[in-house]
């Protein structure tokens, strides 16, 4: 499918499909004009931040079940590479379900299956797999016997707190939230990815 076809679809999307609660016609509009900037910079470093930034609130809820999926196996000894491939694999799991549940919301409203609407789904939730990646690169470096196993899972949570903040911050942002604000957004998001990290500590 072509940039202007994603448009398109998305375009349609927004016009007569109604969102869950935490996707807003505006995502999706945003999402269809972040395609096409996609197009052009595929294949280069960006490419992952333009997903992320398409959807943040996509990225703050995968971000938050990869730290909580980690610090739970890390807690309990498992091996990075075990705790590597369990992150991997839930996040694969919501992500399909939060796709299917967009789809099947449209299937039900609409009473007709709409593949490119799939697609366009799949793509708007993509953050949720982009957003933890390098806590999984983190994994992956433990794994492979590059860093070892308690700073691996340390620096895999660590960097999901960071990334809270700064996401908070911009969701704040984007609601049109003075600095103030939308740094006391950051802070609490942030507080999710803390608490996990903490908890991690207390358990291990």
């Amino acid at each position: 499918m072509n940039a202007d076809g994603q448009g398109e679809v998305l375009a349609n999307v927004g016009s007569d499909f109604v969102t869950p609660p935490y996707v807003t016609q505006a995502d999706l509009g945003q999402y269809g004009g972040g395609m096409r900037g996609w197009s052009a910079a595929a294949g280069t470093p960006w490419r992952r931040l333009a997903i992320v930034a398409a959807n943040p609130r996509g990225a703050i809820y995968g971000t938050i079940v990869a730290s909580a999926v980690i610090a739970a196996y890390a807690a309990g000894g498992k091996s990075p590479d075990l705790v590597l491939t369990a992150t991997v694999a839930t996040l694969l799991v919501f992500w399909l379900a939060h796709v299917y549940a967009h789809f099947l919301d449209h299937e039900v409203r609409h009473d007709r299956t709409r593949w490119n609407v799939l697609v366009s789904i799949m793509g708007q939730e993509l953050s949720m797999l982009a957003a933890p990646a390098l806590s999984i690169l983190f994994l992956l470096l433990g794994a492979l016997g590059v860093l070892n196993e308690p700073l691996a899972v340390r620096l895999a949570l660590w960097i999901g707190v960071v990334q809270l903040f700064g996401w908070g911050i911009e969701v704040g942002r984007r609601r049109g939230q003075a600095w103030p604000a939308a740094l006391l957004a950051g802070l609490i998001n942030g507080a999710f990815g803390l608490v996990i990290v903490v908890l991690e500590v207390l358990l291990h």
